[in-house]
């Protein structure tokens, strides 16, 4: 993390991120149509992604081997292989489920339900979106300035967290909207239901060692939303650590997600465009 091509891309995320916001407020398109193309991008985005972590692994079974007179218990080919994404790769990270937002959006009626799923798109794009640009948990895979610009996840990874931070400010402050800051309370709310599964996932898709009945420790742990392990690595040797690791996640998440919100007080609300209800004002 922060290596040179880690801080190269931070800087194109940035320059990409004040470009296309200053296109999409001065041409001012339809939300919908933000959406759309959004999807689109981000569906080439995953796919890419599954493809190019994806990897061919053989089948194994568990064998007593005999080897310079010993036996032992081994893990040995079947001669078989299988496909195998690893499971820290499933969906279920905020800017990961903000694709499945984003084609969500796109069937709701306005309403109550619509405007809550995009008050949670504004803050949970803008949060992961940044947090995803600023850690890159991209930059294990990378370890010299090549593995940076000459893979195309590296070029996925970057370029759809900055997608999705400028199609959620524009969400927010695009005159077709009607997020405001009293929506604060909805989002959070909505976080917090997300990230709830997590204490459950993360367990289950760890891989534990037991020696008869009793778990000695895991080989391979799962972090999704953060809800295990702290982005700075710090050692959580002990359950209080965690709880009170939980407590400082969950007063700083409230405090950025306020102060996301509160960034609507800056926009200058001009009414619903000419020809369109104010009651729809916001559907794009």
């Amino acid at each position: 993390m922060f290596a040179p091509g880690h801080l190269i891309w931070i800087g194109i995320c940035f320059f990409l991120i004040l470009t296309g916001i200053s296109v999409l407020m001065k041409k001012k398109p339809p939300i919908k149509a933000v959406i759309n193309v959004s999807l689109g991008i981000g569906i080439v985005s995953e796919i890419i992604k599954v493809l190019s972590l994806t990897t061919i692994v053989p089948m194994v079974d568990q064998a007593i081997v005999t080897e310079g007179g010993k036996t032992a218990l081994a893990w040995v080919p079947t001669g078989d292989y299988t496909p195998y994404l690893p499971n820290e790769h499933l969906p279920l990270e905020l800017c990961s489920l903000y694709l499945i937002f984003l084609f969500i959006v796109q069937y709701l009626q306005d309403g109550k339900i619509k405007h809550n799923l995009l008050s949670l798109m504004y803050v949970s794009g803008l949060l992961g979106g940044t947090l995803g640009v600023v850690l890159a948990s991209q930059t294990q895979y990378c370890h010299t300035m090549s593995d940076y610009f000459l893979t195309f996840r590296a070029w996925q990874y970057f370029l759809y967290h900055a997608m999705i931070i400028i199609v959620s400010i524009y969400i927010g402050f695009s005159e077709y909207s009607n997020i405001y800051f009293r929506d604060w309370k909805t989002a959070a709310l909505g976080i917090v239901i997300l990230d709830c599964p997590t204490f459950y996932l993360n367990s289950v898709l760890s891989t534990e060692v037991f020696v008869g009945d009793k778990i000695v420790g895991v080989t391979h742990r799962m972090n999704f939303l953060s809800s295990y392990i702290n982005p700075l690595g710090l050692i959580l040797d002990e359950k209080w650590k965690w709880f009170l690791y939980l407590v400082i996640r969950f007063i700083l998440g409230l405090i950025l997600t306020i102060a996301i919100f509160s960034l609507l007080l800056l926009r200058k609300d001009k009414g619903a465009p000419a020809g369109v209800p104010e009651e729809v004002k916001g559907d794009g």
